[in-house]
């Protein structure tokens, strides 16, 4: 398909040689032809520039000391000449049809500025359909479908950015990536989204393969940060959005006491006292106050409690 605007494909690069080649193939496989794959190598160490096939027009490089994917990503769409943008990771790959299916949804369809879609994710070379999943944790597995209402209908935290498709407009008017975040800046993005464009199109079909490659974000996450990043985000949030604040306070609090949880069970009491009195100030919760008397005891006790017995907290 040539007819149609313009994509600008966003790939981060960060120390991914073994991959980029393949990544970048993906795209170049592309039915649907009117893109444009913009790479912005993030400080990388290992030659990952090297290994992005030259030639072709449609791919730029760019770089930049390191600074993290949410800057990289923002550098590139200001970049950008698409009217739309689409994101790869540099050891992902799409399917062929991935951005022909999208521009139908979206520039055809014209009933939303933005969407997700399902995707293969392959560990050890075993593949894994994953769908996403609303608001009662059924999965849109049966028909592309659009939602109202993002935040109350789904659950929109924990997408892989590649599956996201939207108008760069919109890219915009949310002002990028979070460069403040090294974890969890994709769900805080897509949050963020879902509260100012509410209505969004989930796509049943899976354009995309997620790969499970050594150091890959997903393994070298810091799960305990994520929690606390992102909790202290959707608080944030519920400011700007009143009309989501129980909500988001809610999902907020919840990634908050499992990052206070883990302090604990760490034996890190101290450091859960000061992040309970400090940062997560809830004194008239029955959770709040259970946390910080929990925080006060030994770690050999907390060792000895049973694992069917530590929800308690």
């Amino acid at each position: 398909m040539k007819n149609g605007p313009l994509i600008s494909v966003i790939m981060p690069l960060y120390n991914k040689r073994p991959y980029v080649a393949r990544a970048v193939k993906s795209v170049m496989e592309q039915t649907y032809e009117n893109w444009e794959l913009i790479i912005i190598d993030d400080g990388s160490t290992d030659g990952s520039s090297d290994a992005i096939p030259h030639g072709n027009p449609r791919i730029k490089l760019l770089r930049q000391t390191n600074r993290g994917p949410a800057a990289a990503r923002n550098a590139a769409i200001r970049a950008a000449s698409g009217e739309y943008v689409a994101f790869i990771d540099a050891d992902d790959c799409y399917y062929p049809f991935k951005l022909e299916q999208e521009i139908a949804c979206l520039w055809e369809g014209q009933k939303a500025e933005w969407m997700m879609s399902a995707y293969d994710w392959q560990v050890n070379g075993q593949t894994t359909r994953y769908y996403m999943k609303d608001i009662n944790r059924e999965e849109v597995n049966k028909e592309t479908k659009v939602f109202d209402d993002a935040l109350e209908q789904l659950t929109v935290s924990g997408w892989p950015s590649d599956g996201l498709f939207m108008r760069k407009s919109l890219f915009e008017r949310l002002g990028g990536f979070n460069e403040n975040m090294r974890y969890g800046e994709i769900s805080e993005f897509i949050l963020r989204c879902a509260a100012a464009q509410p209505r969004v199109l989930i796509c049943h079909l899976a354009l995309y393969l997620h790969i499970d490659v050594p150091l890959s974000t997903a393994k070298v996450t810091n799960r305990n940060e994520f929690h606390k990043q992102i909790g202290k985000t959707l608080v944030g949030l519920a400011k700007n959005y009143p009309q989501y604040s129980g909500l988001l306070i809610g999902r907020g609090y919840s990634h908050l006491i499992s990052y206070s949880q883990s302090l604990i069970l760490a034996g890190k009491g101290r450091e859960a006292r000061r992040f309970l009195f400090e940062e997560f100030r809830m004194e008239f919760m029955a959770r709040w106050a259970l946390l910080w008397m929990a925080s006060w005891l030994p770690k050999g006790l907390l060792a000895r409690i049973p694992k069917t017995a530590k929800g308690w907290l």
